[in-house]
């Protein structure tokens, strides 16, 4: 297992909600994203296309049958500065896009097959005259209310995937804790309940933007109904309960599936280690440049 002090890759996972599909945005190093999709029938991958740039992974949503990714994207360099795309996963080749110019919002999340929450203010929401017809076919059922970055999109898809978030947190001033931009007196918490057994998924923020490590400090553990540690999953990155109960979970730029069973965790399979990927220009099939 590498340590957390060294330079790994950074792992965010978005599942299907209707398929045994999910998309992956390995980070690393911080300005290089590759999208891989994740059959989880058979935990094979399909390694994709890369992008030189910011990827927001928690403003970032699969369509609800996991061929579609909604992302939030930046170079903060001419002409766009960032922009929301729609692509064919595992392809970051846009089909869709509005132009957004800053870091406030910006991405999204899927109502339906083509129909999205679009996170900029509706004076932000004309596409880039390049993507007019991919954007015809896709339907804005809502944009932007109040100013934000990961939040709202990230809490609102925390919600809808059954999160419930158990405590609010309290944070002390920015640049007050050495070492943090952010960091929590009291940890924000959320929890989720396993789909067969009494137990629960729990995740607590404990800082953001710690120097030398990512952005989210973040710690995992299962915990039972009375909120004893089942197991103690420590600081990762990712961490979700598949639909057959099995314990998914990111760390140290690997990918790793635990079995539960009875309250007892089987040992844990690496399924991969994405650390030694490096950044490639892979073009685009034909088919990921139409909706």
């Amino acid at each position: 297992m590498k340590s957390n002090a060294q330079s790994t890759a950074r792992l965010w996972v978005l599942l299907a909600r209707d398929a045994r599909v999910a998309a992956i945005l390995r980070r690393g190093p911080s300005r290089q994203v590759q999208l891989i999709k994740w059959d989880l029938r058979d935990d094979t991958f399909e390694h994709g296309q890369w992008f030189k740039g910011r990827i927001y992974e928690r403003r970032c949503d699969l369509s609800p049958a996991g061929a579609l990714l909604i992302y939030f994207a930046a170079t903060y360099k001419q002409p766009l500065q960032s922009w929301t795309a729609i692509s064919k996963v595992p392809w970051f080749t846009a089909v869709a896009m509005w132009p957004k110019g800053d870091g406030w919002n910006g991405g999204g999340y899927f109502v339906g097959p083509y129909e999205i929450h679009l996170d900029h203010s509706q004076r932000e929401s004309s596409p880039h005259p390049q993507f007019v017809k991919g954007c015809r076919k896709v339907r804005i059922s809502s944009w932007a209310t109040a100013r934000g970055e990961d939040v709202p999109v990230w809490h609102f898809l925390l919600k809808r995937d059954g999160w419930s978030q158990t405590a609010i947190g309290t944070w002390g001033e920015y640049g007050e804790a050495k070492g943090y931009a952010w960091k929590a007196k009291t940890p924000e918490e959320w929890r989720k309940p396993h789909p067969k057994l009494p137990i629960h998924l729990e995740m607590r923020i404990e800082g953001i933007g710690r120097r030398g490590g990512p952005w989210y400090f973040i710690n995992y553990r299962v915990v039972n109904d009375s909120s004893a540690i089942v197991e103690d999953l420590g600081i990762a990155d990712w961490a979700e309960w598949d639909r057959d109960g099995s314990l998914l979970y990111a760390r140290d730029g690997c990918l790793f599936r635990r079995r539960f069973l009875k309250h007892q965790s089987k040992p844990a399979i690496q399924l991969w280690d994405f650390n030694a990927a490096r950044f490639e220009a892979i073009a685009p099939p034909a088919t990921a440049r139409k909706l």
